[in-house]
Order: structure tokens, then sequence, then C-alpha cells
């Protein structure tokens, strides 16, 4: 589903990394928002920006907070995605761009 689809808090504007992440985590759950926020407030980070280290590091918490309220099945997919995400080359060039 596109993310224009999903209410974003106003003002919100997400960065590459986290517009993937979201997207992501919008075809598992239908609170990609309160997810990334909820899980990004625990580890004191922006959930607009995130970086690679910090995406690395909340894998496991997001893909268990769809899992949760969802199935496991969807929390190994989550966890896969993001897990890929890590990899992707055109990513990583757009985030030095813009780093």
């Amino acid at each position: 589903m596109p993310i224009a689809n999903y209410k974003l808090p106003p003002g919100t504007q997400l960065g590459p990394l986290s517009r993937s992440v979201f997207e992501i985590l919008s075809r598992y759950t239908a609170f990609p928002w309160p997810v990334l926020s909820a899980q990004c407030k625990r580890v004191d980070c922006n959930p607009e920006t995130l970086g690679l280290g910090e995406l690395r590091g909340l894998i496991t918490a997001l893909s268990s907070s769809v899992g949760r309220f969802t199935s496991p099945e969807k929390e190994q997919a989550v966890r896969g995605e993001l897990e890929a995400l890590l990899l992707r080359p055109e990513l990583r060039a757009q985030l030095r761009k813009s780093g």
C-alpha cells in the first residue's frame, strides 16, 4: 500500500531510510507509524531520520512489535525485509548523498 494511504502526523518528513522502513511496516501492520515511532522512542532515535546503524538496532524490536499484534509469519517477513534493506546499494548511496 502506498505511503499516502497511511496517516502520518502533520509535518512529518521521512528521510530515505525511514520512508523505506515505513513502507515495509505498512505492508504488515495497519499501524506503521505508531510501531516505528514507539520503537524509536525506546532507543532515543528520530523515526524521521533513521540511519543504518539505528535500523540495525531496531530490527528485532520492529519485527517483534508487528508479530505481537499480527502473526509469527509477519514478524519473520518484516525481519527479513528490514535485514535486506540494510544491504540495498541504492539506499546506501542515497544516504551517503543526503548525509
